[in-house]
């Protein structure tokens, strides 16, 4: 009779598909436990030692957990759990799952409709019963206060850096950030110059655009140039030689791409251009 109760027990964890969910943020790839290497190691024992079979990996690396929204991976796991592809999210801890309470509950209730239970390695909760999504929520709660508390200590970090004339934007097409100081780049530099140029002469952002993608210009993050991403470039007073952060602004210590001249002409013309479409 144990055997048999056995043989039940292994079966029933065989027929148990895990999804396991990992994440990293910038700040948590430099502590100890946290990398995804670590995460996926730990996670993938637990499931051997379960009996659980692990039905896919899902890993979203360098992206904050304030949200689920922009993480790919966790965007796909939530639509392989509509289609039923497996009875289990397992993750490190509630913090790499989400940090946002609301996120929490609606994600909680919808995998209660489709019978899917959420486990953490490091925080026992069963999300099948009443008392685990009470668990579940008190953690959520934590997990945001921790996030909101770390968002004050990171504006406050922020805000000395601004005092100090420190504050380096990051990705900022022209420019890179070494030691909390802006750097030109030299070929980014020169596309934002012709930006302004083209702007000056054409008074049109999707020509200004076309000029720049006829060019061999890309954007930043690899894309080419679209109207809204030129005027993102036009409206940043930091190539004129100011730093703004929280409203705040003032002139900081970098290299100026462009003068505060050819900056004020193009403001004008935006400002123009903007109320002329107004009386439309």
């Amino acid at each position: 009779m144990a055997y048999l109760k056995r043989k039940a027990k292994a079966f029933y964890h065989m027929s148990k598909k895990v999804a396991i969910y990992i994440r990293v943020s910038s700040l948590d790839q430099a502590r100890e436990g946290y990398s995804l290497a670590a995460q996926e190691r730990t996670l993938r024992n637990y499931c051997s030692d379960k009996g659980y079979s692990v039905y896919e990996l899902y890993a979203d690396e360098g992206i904050s957990g304030k949200d689920m929204v922009h993480r790919p991976a966790i965007q796909s796991l939530m639509q392989d759990a509509e289609e039923k592809k497996f009875d289990i999210i397992l993750f490190w801890a509630l913090s790499r799952f989400t940090r946002s309470v609301s996120d929490l509950y609606q994600t909680v209730y919808k995998l209660n409709q489709l019978n899917i239970d959420l486990v953490s390695y490091t925080e026992v909760f069963d999300t099948s019963t009443p008392f685990g999504r009470a668990i579940v929520g008190i953690l959520g709660v934590f997990a945001q206060l921790e996030r909101e508390l770390t968002s004050e200590r990171v504006s406050f970090a922020l805000d000395e850096k601004f005092k100090q004339s420190k504050y380096a934007p990051a990705f900022l097409q022209g420019y890179t950030s070494k030691n909390d100081e802006l750097k030109i780049v030299k070929r980014e530099a020169d596309c934002v110059k012709l930006c302004f140029e083209s702007y000056l002469e054409t008074h049109n952002l999707s020509e200004t655009a076309r000029t720049l993608n006829a060019a061999g210009y890309i954007g930043k993050r690899g894309k080419h140039f679209s109207a809204n991403s030129v005027k993102v470039i036009l409206r940043n007073k930091t190539y004129a030689g100011y730093i703004k952060f929280n409203e705040k602004e003032k002139f900081g210590s970098h290299e100026c791409i462009i003068s505060a001249d050819v900056f004020k002409k193009v403001q004008k013309i935006l400002i123009q251009k903007h109320n002329s479409r107004k009386k439309f």
